[in-house]
């Protein structure tokens, strides 16, 4: 072999490392980017995309309650779920709402972060399951048909049953009775927030 073959062979050896040095210098950020789009998260319900199918249903629960998030607090979420998974991993939820079908993309994306998610459309129903079986968090909006107290109700019996349940107000509402809210964790109107309240309240009971 000759000088000009080695050379020629040596460059051949080399020239695709030295392209990826390139392009990963050049293109650092997008490949940061695509890395955190293909990140997974392994759940009790399986290996899920983690960003592409948490961030869908983060989006589908936000357009369901007209609610624009940032793409910093899309992010926001989607980084504490990651490292939360092993936190929510067998938590237990009561979802008090007389129209269920507007909170299905973030039951499913607890589901999916596998935690348990019982729904209930009234008051009654979910103090006959609170007196029975035991619940991390419940989750409950305000107003039901034409009683606009109807969470605030349920706030009272679980202060008058001494029912020890945290409770996430998801409404668009604030109105809270005064003296009412000992049971009352957070209100919020926002899909991203009633994920960091339930990542807050399931943090307190692993780390208590």
């Amino acid at each position: 072999m000759d000088v000009a073959e080695l050379i020629l062979s040596y460059i051949k050896v080399l020239i695709w490392p030295t392209l990826l040095i390139i392009v990963l210098t050049c293109y650092r950020r997008q490949v940061g980017d695509l890395i955190t789009r293909t990140r997974s998260l392994d759940t009790p319900a399986g290996t899920i995309e983690f960003v592409e199918h948490a961030g869908e249903l983060l989006d589908e629960a936000a357009k369901e309650k007209s609610i624009s998030l940032t793409a910093s607090d899309r992010h926001g979420v989607m980084r504490r779920l990651e490292h939360a998974a092993k936190i929510l991993e067998g938590g237990k939820i009561l979802w008090v709402d007389d129209h269920p079908r507007g909170n299905l993309s973030l039951i499913s994306l607890f589901r999916t972060s596998g935690m348990e998610v019982d729904t209930v459309k009234s008051s009654k129903d979910a103090l006959e399951k609170l007196r029975v079986m035991s619940y991390d968090i419940l989750l409950t909006d305000l107003q039901r048909g034409s009683d606009s107290n109807a969470g605030n109700f349920l706030l009272q019996e679980l202060v008058r049953l001494d029912l020890k349940v945290p409770a996430v107000v998801y409404s668009r509402t604030s109105r809270i009775v005064q003296g009412v809210d000992p049971r009352a964790f957070a209100v919020t109107a926002s899909p991203d927030e009633v994920v960091h309240y339930v990542i807050d309240l399931m943090e307190r009971i692993v780390f208590s």
